[in-house]
């Protein structure tokens, strides 16, 4: 009985060094549990929210990359719970990797094989994804789930009065594919922030250049923040990321920052970078290292050795 004790307490202390407050509260939610038109891809939602933290009544949004769910990024979700942010990690059709458009000559290609996924419209063979099943109904009927049955966590704020999310109020971010998806999304509904991981890595391999879609749109671009390893190869290369970034305009903002080298806030750049731990990665280390549960390094406290990286995201100005 004193061993196990003695184990609760400094898990409880491991906990408090971590994170410097309580764990927050974690559910999780089927996704056909909240509108019986979801019929696929049906693992649980991540839901994350710490009432003993002043509210900073912004959602984020944490999308995953390809074969990703909402049972991953739980570090980076707690980390920005404990901030005050209301978290939800979404579960969505992601088995298919947009790289399946390098292999095409379509030049909208990218863009319609994410917006299928992201608003349910039948815009490419290349993937099947009905509204029902689309990133945007998932997480309506998700919030709307959430101010039902936990109606004193105050989740109904991210709903309009005709039940449409209210993307002011949302950070949209991604790793990977997913981080692909958040800033297409940005720029059709203005939201408060963009957080990309590993990404944005749409890159047209024959006619070598971005995708086409890069662009400012309804969320204005000094609210976009990249951060990337320079030893990642996944979908492109480290010069053609940098290509993709300033065609979406983030080199407006100050040129490309290493987190190894500069201290917070990072010169206020919006495109981080990290060569961590300066010997050689596999493509997929890299590309799973900046913030991927089991994958990105922790301090000796068991820290994330990003998590300045992360508040600086979530929010510098």
């Amino acid at each position: 009985m004193k061993s196990k004790l003695i184990f609760v307490l400094s898990f409880a202390v491991l906990v408090w060094n971590v994170f410097g407050q309580q764990m927050p509260n974690f559910k999780t939610v089927l996704p056909s549990a909240t509108d019986s038109e979801i019929n696929t891809f049906d693992t649980v939602h991540g839901v994350y929210f710490n009432p003993s933290v002043q509210s900073k009544n912004k959602l984020l949004v944490f999308i995953p990359g390809t074969n990703g769910n909402g049972m991953g990024a739980k570090l980076f979700s707690q980390v920005a719970a404990n901030e005050g942010f209301h978290v939800v990690s979404l579960s969505y059709p992601s088995s298919i990797a947009a790289t399946i458009c390098h292999s095409q000559n379509d030049e909208d290609c990218f863009e319609n094989f994410r917006r299928e996924i992201i608003e349910g419209k039948d815009l490419t063979p290349l993937i099947e994804v009905n509204r029902g099943n689309s990133i945007e109904n998932r997480l309506q009927k998700l919030l709307v789930y959430l101010r039902k049955n936990f109606a004193s966590e105050n989740w109904g704020q991210y709903l309009t009065d005709k039940d449409e999310i209210n993307w002011e109020n949302l950070i949209l971010s991604g790793q990977s594919q997913g981080g692909g998806h958040a800033p297409l999304m940005a720029k059709f509904h203005k939201v408060s922030r963009v957080i990309m991981f590993s990404s944005p890595k749409d890159y047209e391999v024959k006619n070598q250049k971005p995708a086409k879609w890069y662009g400012e749109g309804k969320t204005p671009l000094k609210n976009y923040f990249s951060f990337n390893h320079v030893q990642d190869k996944q979908g492109c290369n480290y010069i053609q990321q940098l290509e993709i970034l300033k065609t979406l305009g983030l080199f407006q903002f100050g040129e490309p920052v290493n987190v190894d080298k500069v201290a917070p806030p990072f010169n206020n750049s919006r495109i981080l970078i990290t060569n961590y731990p300066g010997t050689q990665l596999t493509s997929l280390e890299a590309h799973t290292s900046l913030m991927g549960d089991g994958r990105t390094p922790l301090d000796k406290n068991g820290v994330p050795y990003f998590k300045p990286v992360w508040l600086y995201m979530l929010e510098g100005e």
